[in-house]
């Protein structure tokens, strides 16, 4: 190769690159002038300063929100450990005896149910002995006379409690009567 060859092609390569000033620049079948070139880059840096804008505070925010959360969940695995300290210590064995207990009124609540069931067979039991008894005549007619005898009885206590009422008021009266001057006081107006 010579040196014009060379040159040219030198030239040939420069015409193919790029030229800033209002030269079109021919790179693969694609033609951009060198204004358009500049307006894309500034549109460009212009586009990724908006985007910085809103990438970087987002950025910092989910940072703080970050920070924040293992902040809350610090905060609730202590307040979590306070709560078991402050349980009981013993709650195991409490628990065991509990369940002991349930396990002794479970026996209890059966050894119940058993005497319930034999207290409601005795109690039919009863009441057939009851509708027997019923058909007695003889008794149920001692009974009416007993009926007729109380009845009696309770007739002379009322007349004993009018005859004992009388005899209170009139020594009621006889301790008025008694006192000095008793009928001088029935006169004055004092």
């Amino acid at each position: 190769m010579t040196k014009d060859s060379t040159d040219n092609t030198d030239q040939h390569s420069a015409s193919h690159s790029e030229h800033h000033d209002n030269v079109e620049v021919k790179a693969d079948n694609v033609v951009i002038e060198g204004d358009a070139m500049d307006r894309f880059v500034r549109v460009f840096e212009t586009s990724a300063r908006r985007w910085e804008l809103v990438v970087y505070p987002a950025m910092l925010a989910f940072v703080i929100l970050a920070a924040y959360g293992f902040f809350l969940i610090y905060t609730l695995s202590k307040d979590i450990h306070t709560l078991a300290q402050g349980m009981d210590p013993e709650m195991a064995h409490h628990l065991g005896n509990m369940s002991d207990s349930v396990v002794y009124l479970s026996e209890n609540i059966r050894t119940m149910t058993r005497r319930v069931d034999k207290m409601t067979s005795f109690v039919e039991d009863i009441s057939g002995k009851m509708n027997s008894l019923e058909t007695l005549e003889p008794m149920l007619v001692n009974m009416r006379g007993m009926n007729a005898a109380i009845g009696g009885m309770d007739q002379s206590v009322r007349v004993m409690t009018v005859n004992s009422d009388a005899m209170r008021y009139e020594m009621g009266k006889m301790g008025h009567n008694m006192r000095p001057m008793g009928k001088l006081n029935d006169f004055m107006p004092w």
